[in-house]
C-alpha cells in the first residue's frame, strides 16, 4: 500500500511528543490501524479472506423482535382484563428497570462523544493530559471480521530501542483509554512497548457497553489483532501477554489459540474462576442460562443488567477510595449488575479454564493480592501448582486487593510492576 493511499475507513492518530490529548470529535466510527507508511491492517480476517471483508458494514441485530413485542402486548391485555391494578404494578417495575438498563453511554457513538468531552476537562490528572516527552502514544480503530471498530492503544519509547512488547488484556468493563495509559507507562520507561485492544462492548469500541454475547468471538478478536500487529510491527521482538482480572482469562485463552506468538504470559489477579462470594446459587445460574439461550444468541433478556451479584465489584476491588473515584469519572464505565448474557459467558469461560489448568504449558508469572475478594487467589495458586509449564513463578502480595496496578498505594503498584518488568526482561 502506498504511503499516500487512503481508504474510506482508515486513519492514524499519533499524539505528538509532549502534546495534549487529541480531540476525537471528527474521528469516523470505523477506522483501521495504519502501522506505518507501508502496512495497513484492515480486518481481523486472515490474509486469504481479507479481500472478502473490504467494505463490510456491521448491521446490529435487533434486541427485541416483533414476536416478542406482540407477546408482551398480549400479556398486558390479559392482565388488564383479569385485574386492572396489575398494570400499575407493571408500570412501577418498568419505571425502575428501564432507566437502570438503558444508559446514555451504552452505545459506542455516545461513549466516544462523551469521552471526547471528558478529555477537555481541566481537572483531569496531569499525567493524562500531558504525556511524558519520551513516550509515543498511538490510538486507532481496528475492524474485526464482524465489521466492528475496536479501539486500540500502542505506547512505545521515543528515544530508546524496544526491548520487549507486552500485549495487554484489560478486565471486565475496564478500558485502556484513561488511567491504564498512565499506570502502564512504567513498562515503556523500561523499553517495553505496550499494545492493547478494547473488547467489543468496552471502552470506545463498538458494541453495547458491558455486553459479551460470545466469549469465543472476543478471543478471536484479541488473537487476530495481537497476531497481526506483532507480525507487522514488532517482528523479531519478544512478545508477552499480560492480562488483568477477566483479562487474565482472555490472556489464557489467547495464548492457547496462538501460542507461537508469545514468549510468556503475566497474569494479574486472573479470573481463573469467579469467587464464590461473587456468584449467586448454582440453581439461579442454571435457570438464567436456560432462559437467555446459548452462547452467541442475541436476546432482550440477555441484554438486561440484572444478573444476581452478591457484592459491588468496584467497592471490593479497589483499596483506595480516591483512586476508585478518579478511575470512575470516565464516561466509559459500567456501574451496574452484569448483563445476563455476559454473566453466562464469564461463568462458562471460567469453568472451562479451571478444568484445564493442568494442560497449560506457557512460561508464566502469576501475581495476586492475598486479600482479593473478586478473583480467588487460591485459583492462582492452583494454576501455578497444576500447570505443566517448566517455567512458572508465583507472587502473592500480603494485604493487597484486586486492583494491583491501579488502585493500590503507589508503592504497591511500583512493586507489582517491578516484579513484572524483571520477569519480562529476563526472558527477552
Amino acid at each position: 500500500m502506498q504511503a499516500t493511499e487512503k481508504t474510506a475507513a482508515s486513519i492514524l492518530r499519533k499524539r505528538p511528543v509532549g502534546a495534549t490529548k487529541t480531540k476525537e470529535d471528527n474521528v469516523p466510527p470505523l477506522v483501521t490501524l495504519r502501522l506505518d507508511s507501508a502496512v495497513s491492517i484492515s480486518t481481523s480476517a486472515s490474509s486469504e479472506s481479507m479481500s472478502n471483508d473490504v467494505g463490510k458494514v456491521y448491521v446490529p441485530p435487533p434486541l427485541v423482535n416483533q414476536t416478542s413485542v406482540l407477546l408482551v402486548g398480549f400479556f398486558i391485555f390479559i392482565l388488564a382484563t383479569i385485574y386492572p391494578p396489575l398494570i400499575l404494578l407493571l408500570a412501577y417495575m418498568a419505571s425502575k428497570l428501564i432507566p437502570y438498563s438503558f444508559r446514555v453511554n451504552d452505545d459506542a457513538a455516545s461513549r466516544r462523544r462523551l469521552f471526547a468531552d471528558f478529555t477537555k476537562q481541566d481537572d483531569l490528572p496531569d499525567e493524562f493530559k500531558q504525556l511524558p516527552s519520551h513516550i509515543l502514544l498511538e490510538e486507532s480503530y481496528w475492524v474485526n471480521s464482524r465489521g466492528m471498530a475496536l479501539c486500540t492503544t500502542t505506547m512505545t519509547p521515543k528515544h530508546k530501542p524496544i526491548r520487549a512488547v507486552v500485549c495487554f488484556c484489560h478486565g471486565y468493563t475496564d478500558n485502556v483509554s484513561y488511567m491504564k495509559q498512565i499506570e502502564y507507562q512504567r513498562l515503556v520507561d523500561e523499553g517495553i512497548a505496550f499494545v492493547a485492544i478494547e473488547y467489543e462492548g468496552h471502552g470506545r469500541s463498538d458494541g453495547s457497553l458491558g455486553l459479551i454475547n460470545d466469549w469465543n468471538s472476543l478471543i478471536e478478536d484479541v488473537s487476530s489483532f495481537f497476531q497481526e500487529i506483532s507480525r507487522a510491527r514488532f517482528s523479531g521482538k519478544s512478545i508477552f501477554l499480560m492480562g488483568e482480572s477477566m483479562g487474565g482469562a482472555v490472556a489464557y485463552c489467547t495464548y492457547n489459540r496462538i501460542p507461537h506468538v508469545f514468549r510468556g504470559v503475566i497474569f494479574v489477579c486472573p479470573m481463573c474462576k469467579i469467587s464464590d462470594d461473587m456468584l449467586p446459587p448454582q440453581w439461579v445460574v442454571n435457570t438464567l442460562i436456560w432462559l437467555i439461550g446459548p452462547s452467541g444468541s442475541t436476546s432482550f433478556l440477555g441484554y438486561l443488567p440484572i444478573a444476581p451479584a452478591k457484592q459491588n465489584v468496584g467497592e471490593v476491588a479497589n483499596k483506595l477510595e480516591e483512586k476508585r473515584i478518579i478511575n470512575g469519572r470516565a464516561p466509559l464505565n459500567y456501574e451496574r449488575n452484569p448483563r445476563l448474557a455476559t454473566a453466562r459467558e464469564l461463568i462458562k469461560a471460567t469453568q472451562s479454564i479451571s478444568s484445564s489448568l493442568s494442560d497449560f504449558d506457557a512460561s508464566f508469572l502469576v501475581i495476586h493480592g492475598k486479600d482479593d475478594r473478586v478473583t480467588d487467589p487460591k485459583l492462582s495458586q492452583s494454576l501455578y501448582e497444576e500447570s505443566k509449564s517448566k517455567d512458572k513463578s508465583l507472587r502473592l502480595y500480603d494485604g493487597m486487593w484486586h486492583g494491583l496496578t491501579s488502585t493500590e498505594p503507589d508503592e504497591n503498584i511500583d512493586l507489582v510492576f517491578s516484579d513484572a518488568i524483571a520477569w519480562i526482561l529476563q526472558r527477552s
